[in-house]
């Protein structure tokens, strides 16, 4: 029986991110990108012969509770402490269209979950505690304010520019 892969279901979505970013956290996802999404859903959720027990509506509102539960564990490797990382709030499904509602997540805490990176790893990396970089990752944290050292210290950390920092 095939296994949910929750890492490339999270990928999927992760990769709409940036476009919801840009449009209020909400995203609009077009009949064929439903379709898309939810070809990958059933090829790595349910098995092919199982099929039958759901019709369309059912299919979608599983695969909407799931993108909704899909989260990632950001664990420091030698702490058992970490947050839970949730990217989508709510789904929302017309017939037609899906909307996505996105969380807010700063674009350092982000850029270092695509790197696969640890907060200690950063830290590390750039001279400062793991405790200066959870304070920037905060999404109210207004990085005007951070010495201008730091912020190009996370940039290079972080492999981009500044500006992709705010």
């Amino acid at each position: 029986m095939p296994v949910f892969d929750k890492d490339e279901f999270w990928l999927k979505i992760e990769s709409m991110y940036m476009l919801a970013r840009q449009n209020n956290y909400v995203i609009k996802l077009s009949e064929e990108e439903v379709q898309e999404l939810k070809a990958l859903f059933v090829d790595v959720y349910i098995p092919i012969e199982n099929l039958g027990h759901y019709d369309d509506l059912k299919l979608i509102k599983k695969m909407m509770t799931k993108i909704v539960s899909i989260c990632k564990i950001d664990k420091e490797p030698m702490s058992a402490s970490g947050d839970v990382i949730q990217l989508v709030n709510s789904v929302n499904y017309d017939g037609r269209n899906m909307y996505l509602r996105y969380a807010k997540i700063s674009p350092i805490k982000f850029r270092r979950l695509e790197l696969g990176k640890s907060k200690k790893e950063i830290a590390d990396r750039i001279g400062y505690t793991p405790i200066t970089i959870d304070n920037c990752e905060e999404y109210y944290c207004d990085l005007n304010r951070q010495p201008e050292t730091l912020i190009q210290k996370l940039a290079s950390a972080l492999q981009c520019e500044v500006s992709e920092l705010f």
